[in-house]
């Protein structure tokens, strides 16, 4: 047998965990995109229905916290949200993660735009159930929020698509 220059079963250890922070960073990246495109079913696939969930407004279960966010997204025209710097420490079939993240929602009343930009941090741990990572506690501390009014619309860049009505079945949604 060649010499890999390692300890075989040492290398398998560090690829699982690579692949298992891997499967955890995507969890938290689902979430940013089923908020985006009004996907209630996608963000089953995000929190345990047992999770503790805790966003100040919100304190409860994961199958609860659902319809709830669900209904304050849909309040808006637009929204973006996004995920970055995450830490995260995996532990067999559990894991804690830090990761900063930035939301922004538009709303159009009266002809002015109002966009609402929010900057905090998503506390998590996430367990491995039946082979798939799930966040089965969550706690978001705001870390910041602005709000910019403007009279001109959010579409004033001519010839880009402006991104609206998304939902799962709009033309550009993909089920990935």
């Amino acid at each position: 047998m060649p010499d890999t220059g390692g300890n075989v079963t040492s290398e398998n250890s560090d690829i699982r965990e690579l692949l298992d922070k891997q499967a955890c960073a995507e969890v938290l990246t689902r979430y940013c995109r089923a908020l985006d495109w009004l996907d209630g079913e996608a963000l089953k696939k995000v929190f345990a229905a047992d999770a503790h969930i805790d966003y100040g407004f919100f304190r409860g279960r994961g199958d609860a916290f659902i319809p709830a966010v669900m209904e304050i997204e849909h309040s808006f025209e637009r929204r973006w949200h996004f995920v970055a710097n995450a830490i995260i420490q995996v532990n067999s079939d559990t894991a804690e993660a830090e990761s900063y993240g930035l939301a922004a929602a538009v709303s159009t009343k009266e002809g002015r735009t109002t966009t609402h930009v929010f900057g905090g941090r998503y506390l998590d741990r996430l367990a491995r159930r039946d082979g798939q990572w799930l966040i089965t506690w969550r706690q978001y501390v705001l870390d910041w929020q602005q709000t910019i009014e403007a009279d001109t619309p959010a579409d004033a860049v001519p010839g880009l698509l402006l991104s609206t009505g998304f939902n799962p079945a709009h033309p550009l949604y993909r089920k990935l």
